[in-house]
This record gives structure tokens, C-alpha cells and sequence, in this order.
């Protein structure tokens, strides 16, 4: 109980800090003359992207790992990050992804020296390489989905889905370089029911949603009253079962300037 009361006054803090009310999900502010454009624009383009979802690579992807992405901003993080992992004792090996416009080569690899007993490689977008401590591989560059980041202001989130669908583990558990592992996450991938019924396993974000109405029906769904958002710093998917939606989530952060922009708006 103590526990539980604990999560709840640090959400709902939070959602005071931020004026997060009860009430999102009832906004009735009218839409100004651009955001109805940009929303058709966007209705119209998630069709033709769902045309663009290519088959599930069977015979590519195998087994289970964790994946990190590492760029500009995670300077002070990801090798605490790393050590953590090493820490929790799991035998899962990890691939941590990055662009080498944002990490030199060099730098990476000391990171792997940081942590000797992790089975840990890093794997570049651009030369669709990984590489140990000992070894070098190239991998398949048919099945690198390298993230499209021109003139995006925030350029880290792209790279989120482009490492997971990217990394050749068939389930992937991925973590942001400030989300700290504090026990061995295998038993994520063997026992936790909501991942062994859903393929996917998620963990809410401090912030309620509270998008315009018209985005819901553009989805095809609805907000629930006291949803929060989803944290995108901790990810569990089996990608057999959820390639489509992993896929579909790829491309519309290729077209970042319009979906950005729209979370800008409304």
C-alpha cells in the first residue's frame, strides 16, 4: 500500500506541476483555420504510410536483447546506464545503437570498455556494422531502418524506433540511457502476463493525456478520462507480433515535420 501511495503522489504531482488536469480529454477550444489543414494532411498520409509497411523479415531477426540508443544528449547517462545492466547479472546481450554523425567510433567503443562483462556491441546506422570489444560484423542493410532527422529540433526520438526494428533481436526490451535497470529484466520476456497475451508491454509517463479531440478521431480511438501518456523510456515488444504498429511508428517519425508540429499546435 505504501508502495502504490508513493506512485500516486509522484504522478499526481507531476500532473500539477505540468496543469495536467482530469478534465484533458473534454478540451473544446475551437481549431483555428491552420490546424484542421494540418489534420487532414496528416488523416490523409497515415493512409498512404500504411501501404509503405514492409513483411516481417522472418528469417532476419532471432532470439531476445536489449537495445539503447546513444547521441548528443545522453553524454552523462549512458555509462551508468550500461554498468546497471552489467549489474543486474543478465545474460541478455545488448546492442547499443547511434549515428556517427552524432558519436564517433572511438567513443563508443570506450564505452563497451566500461563494461567488460556485459555482452554488449555497438551497432552504426550508417555503416550497418557491429562490432565488440574482439569482433566486427556487418549486418543485413536491407533490414536498417535508419531514422530520417533533418531539421528536427528534439533529434533523439526518431531514433527510438529506428533501433528497435533495426536491432536483429526478435524481441527487444529497449531502454533510454536514463532508464536504470535495478533487477535481471529476463523474466520480463518469460513470465509477465500483459507481454506473454500482448506481444507488447508498456509503462505510463507522468503526464495525462491531452490532445485535441479531433486527433482521437483521426485514430480511430478515444482518450480515457485519467490515461496517461506512454513512456517511451522503457519498451518491451515481441516484434513477430507487433511489427505493423513498430513499423508504422518508423514512418511517421520519417515524416516528423508534420506529426511534431501538430503535437506543437494543439
Amino acid at each position: 500500500m505504501f508502495r502504490h501511495e508513493l506512485i500516486r503522489r509522484h504522478l499526481a504531482s507531476h500532473s500539477h506541476f505540468y496543469d495536467y488536469s482530469a478534465g484533458v480529454c473534454n478540451i473544446t477550444d475551437d481549431l483555428t483555420r491552420e490546424r484542421p489543414r494540418v489534420l487532414v494532411n496528416i488523416s490523409e498520409l497515415l493512409l498512404k504510410l500504411r501501404e509503405q509497411i514492409v513483411p516481417y523479415p522472418e528469417e532476419y531477426f532471432e532470439g531476445r536483447g536489449i537495445v539503447l540508443t546513444v547521441g548528443f544528449a545522453q553524454a552523462s547517462s549512458e555509462r551508468v546506464t550500461l554498468k546497471m545492466i552489467e549489474l543486474s547479472g543478465t545474460q541478455l546481450p545488448v546492442q547499443v545503437w547511434y549515428s556517427s554523425s552524432q558519436r564517433s567510433h572511438n567513443y563508443m567503443i570506450q564505452l563497451l570498455h566500461a563494461v567488460p562483462k556485459l555482452n554488449a556491441s555497438v551497432c552504426c546506422f550508417e555503416t550497418a556494422q557491429c562490432q565488440t570489444l574482439t569482433n566486427v560484423w556487418n549486418l543485413n542493410a536491407t533490414h536498417i531502418y535508419k531514422p530520417l532527422t533533418s531539421n528536427l529540433p528534439h533529434r533523439s526520438f526518431p531514433y527510438k524506433p529506428a533501433a528497435i526494428i533495426s536491432a536483429t533481436f526478435g524481441e527487444v526490451l529497449f531502454l533510454d540511457c536514463d532508464a536504470y535497470l535495478v533487477r535481471n529484466p529476463d523474466y520480463w520476456f518469460r513470465s509477465d502476463p500483459m507481454y506473454l497475451h500482448f506481444g507488447a508491454l508498456f509503462f505510463p509517463d507522468a503526464f495525462l493525456s491531452r490532445q485535441h479531440p479531433a486527433v482521437w478521431n483521426i485514430l480511430n480511438t478515444t482518450c480515457g478520462q485519467n490515461e496517461f501518456e506512454l513512456d517511451s523510456s522503457v519498451i518491451l515488444v515481441d516484434k513477430t507480433r507487433v511489427w505493423k504498429g513498430l513499423y508504422m511508428t518508423k514512418l511517421i517519425n520519417d515524416h516528423h515535420q508534420l506529426f511534431y508540429e501538430v503535437k506543437l499546435i494543439i
